[in-house]
C-alpha cells in the first residue's frame, strides 16, 4: 500500500471527505486498474453528496472490469438511491449473469420491485435470496414489508416476529409491529412495541408520531402531546412536511382542549 493510499484511507475513516477524494484520485492515477481504489473513491464522493461523480467513477471502472460484482453492486445501490430503478435493475441482473447464486442480488431486485409496488415479484425474489443465503433479519423484514403492503397482516406478523428472533435490536421492526397492533386495537401491545423501538433507536422520529397516536387512543392526552412535540422538535424525518403540519395542528388543538 502506498503512502498516498494509506493517507486516503485514514481521511475516509476520519470522514474528511475532501482529503479522501483528493488522495484516492491521486492513488488511482498511479494504479488506474485498482478496483478497490475506485470503490473507495466512489464511497468518499457519495458521502460528500457528490453522487453523480461517484457514479462516473464506477462507470469508468466497469469499462475495464465489466463483470466485477462489487462495482456492479456499488453502482446499482447508488442508482437505487436516486430512484433510477431501471438502471439499478440492470446492474443487479448483470451480477446474476455472472453468478446466479448471488443471494444479495436477488434481494436487491426484490427491493427494486417493492419500490415499484410490484409486491408479488418482490416476495418471489426475497424468497430466492433466502434459499441461497438462509433466513436473515433483513430478508424477514423485507418479506414482512411486502406482505404488509398487500394487507396480508398474518404473514407480515409472522415475518416480523421471525426477524426479531434473529435480531431483537431491529427498531423499525418493533415500530412496524406497533402499527399493526394499533390497527388491530391491541393498544397495550402497540405501546410496548413502540416504546421498545424508541429505546433501540431514539432517532427513529416517526415512532413518536405512532406513540402519540396510540396514547391518544388510550386517552393519555398529555403523553400524546409530549410525543408529538418530540417529533416536531426533530429536524430530520422520513415523514413529509404535510404530516408535520398535521401533527403541529393536532398539538395546538389538544393543548387548547387541555387549557
Amino acid at each position: 500500500m502506498t503512502d498516498c493510499e494509506q493517507q486516503a484511507r485514514v481521511a475516509l475513516e476520519n470522514q474528511d471527505w475532501p482529503a479522501a477524494i483528493r488522495l484516492f484520485r491521486q492513488a488511482l492515477k498511479d494504479s488506474p486498474q485498482n478496483v478497490e481504489l475506485s470503490l473507495l473513491l466512489a464511497e468518499a464522493l457519495s458521502e460528500a453528496c457528490k453522487t453523480q461523480e461517484a457514479i462516473s467513477v464506477l462507470d469508468q471502472a466497469l469499462q475495464e472490469h465489466p463483470q466485477e460484482v462489487e462495482l456492479l453492486f456499488a453502482l446499482g445501490d447508488l442508482l437505487f438511491e436516486l430512484d433510477d430503478t431501471e438502471k439499478a435493475m440492470e446492474c443487479y441482473r448483470t451480477i446474476l449473469q455472472v453468478d446466479s447464486e448471488e443471494g444479495e442480488a436477488w434481494a436487491s431486485i426484490g427491493l427494486v420491485h417493492y419500490q415499484q409496488q410490484r409486491f408479488v415479484e418482490a416476495i418471489e425474489n426475497y424468497r430466492k435470496a433466502a434459499k441461497l443465503d438462509g433466513d436473515t433479519a433483513f430478508l424477514c423484514t423485507c418479506l414482512g414489508d411486502a406482505f404488509l403492503a398487500q394487507s396480508d397482516i398474518k404473514q407480515a406478523l409472522s415475518c416480523y416476529q421471525k426477524a426479531l428472533k434473529l435480531d431483537p435490536q431491529e427498531a423499525r421492526v418493533h415500530l412496524n409491529l406497533a402499527e399493526i397492533h394499533h390497527e388491530q386495537g391491541d393498544l397495550a401491545a402497540a405501546k410496548e412495541a413502540c416504546c421498545q423501538a424508541i429505546v433501540l433507536d431514539s432517532e427513529l422520529v416517526e415512532a413518536y408520531v405512532t406513540l402519540g397516536n396510540i396514547c391518544l387512543d388510550l386517552d393519555e392526552t398529555r403523553e400524546a402531546v409530549h410525543n408529538y412535540q418530540k417529533f416536531l422538535d426533530c429536524e430530520h424525518s422520513t415523514l413529509g412536511q404535510e404530516i408535520r403540519a398535521e401533527v403541529a395542528a393536532l398539538v395546538e388543538g389538544l393543548k387548547a382542549e387541555m387549557s
